[in-house]
């Protein structure tokens, strides 16, 4: 197999484990360099067979340009909804992005925590713990709470299978037909199309969103469907922050119309710290890592290299985000 000239693009202030992993892995059967772009970005370009694209802020008009020759665009993330596909496709470059499978794990285990924390009311036990004061607050349980999945991909089911040992019952959301083998291993009780999501936000204890984001998801999370959740129930949300209305969110949080928050994701990019809804005692958020763990690293990093080695066995590619 012929060795591919590729280049790899940093994403600014990452964990430096992300590069190190990514690029020792590819050495190994092909020549790498690392884009600078602080130097003349044509000569960097000039000879690459292939783009590993860490983070797509990096994927501007002027390195695409340059990089016109690549057989391939590969996204080192799932989502690429912060990606100008359309610049890769005039330019004619396929784009290739990672499957959901290599941070569904780390996704549904932040959903879990989200819940045990929200019904064990962590917050409001740390403050107790400062005070001195034990035996308070009282918190409640998972076992017999019902959590509706918005979309059943691989991070939902990863979740399925973790929520029903802790005896969670399951509804689920999701625009494709289910395998009834599926329906009985994780022993949903409800499986409903797009039109039937309203009785989810209605009944569910806990809402979890297992969604990409695209035009047609961009706030699919409205005022209205916030409104129609209990008070009882809360919003956990490891997919990305724009599928909510977050400012609806943040005030039935603040008006108590609903009884949590767990998000990973923010609107935009970037939390919003000085928010007032920082402060709730049922406001729990991580700052986008959950789907960031080194086993997060390691298993994209090999469909980096696996997609590279179809390259220059001149295989098809696998995971087109650009079809």
């Amino acid at each position: 197999m012929a060795k591919l000239q590729v280049i790899y693009l940093k994403q600014p202030k990452a964990d430096p484990f992300w590069d190190e992993v990514i690029t020792s892995l590819i050495t190994e059967r092909h020549n790498v360099r690392i884009y600078d772009p602080t130097q003349p970005v044509a000569a960097q370009f000039a000879d690459v067979d292939a783009v590993v694209d860490m983070g797509g802020a990096s994927a501007t008009q002027e390195t695409v340009d340059a990089a016109r020759q690549a057989r391939l665009w590969q996204i080192v993330s799932v989502g690429y909804d912060f990606f100008d596909m359309d610049m890769l496709r005039r330019a004619g470059i396929p784009v290739c992005h990672c499957p959901g499978q290599t941070s569904s794990l780390g996704l549904a285990e932040a959903a879990v925590m989200f819940m045990l924390m929200i019904v064990h009311r962590y917050n409001e036990s740390q403050e107790a713990l400062r005070r001195g004061e034990v035996h308070v607050p009282m918190g409640e349980e998972l076992e017999g709470k019902v959590i509706g999945l918005i979309g059943f991909g691989a991070s939902g089911q990863e979740l399925a299978r973790l929520a029903r040992p802790l005896g969670l019952r399951l509804m689920v959301i999701e625009p494709l037909d289910i395998d009834p083998a599926m329906v009985d291993e994780y022993q949903l009780e409800f499986v409903g199309k797009p039109e039937d999501v309203d009785r989810v936000f209605a009944e569910a204890d806990f809402v979890s969103l297992h969604l990409p984001l695209s035009p047609q998801t961009r706030g699919i999370v409205s005022a209205v469907k916030i409104a129609l959740m209990k008070p009882t129930a809360s919003l956990i949300n490891t997919a990305r922050g724009d599928l909510v209305d977050q400012e609806a969110l943040y005030q039935a949080l603040l008006d108590d119309r609903i009884a949590g928050i767990g998000t990973d994701v923010h609107a935009g990019v970037h939390p919003q710290p000085d928010h007032p809804v920082y402060e709730h005692p049922n406001f729990y958020t991580l700052p986008h890592i959950a789907g960031t763990t080194k086993g997060t690293v390691r298993r994209r990093a090999e469909v980096c290299l696996e997609n590279l080695d179809r390259l220059a066995a001149g295989e098809d590619l696998k995971y087109r985000a650009d079809s």
